[in-house]
């Protein structure tokens, strides 16, 4: 699985609290005094809902394609 770095970035919530994203793509819930009230990492059930406040999306892994300088790893037919 290829690492991916994300934007450090704070969205300010009504209450006072905050949820921050870090660059190792963890989301932390923040309360007012900085305290961390919850932390999801990237594959979390909850993360999602979450990370779409900062536009992000979960995306299934990819598999590079195989191009026409690679050999066929296919049998022969």
């Amino acid at each position: 699985m290829a690492h991916r770095d994300y934007r450090p970035r704070r969205i300010p919530l009504s209450d006072g609290e905050a949820l921050a994203l870090r660059r190792d793509g963890s989301i932390n819930h923040l309360a007012e005094d900085g305290s961390v009230l919850g932390s999801w990492m990237p594959g979390d059930p909850e993360w999602a809902q979450r990370a779409i406040r900062f536009g992000l999306r979960e995306s299934p892994d990819t598999v590079r394609p195989s191009g026409r300088d690679e050999p066929d790893r296919r049998p022969p037919a």
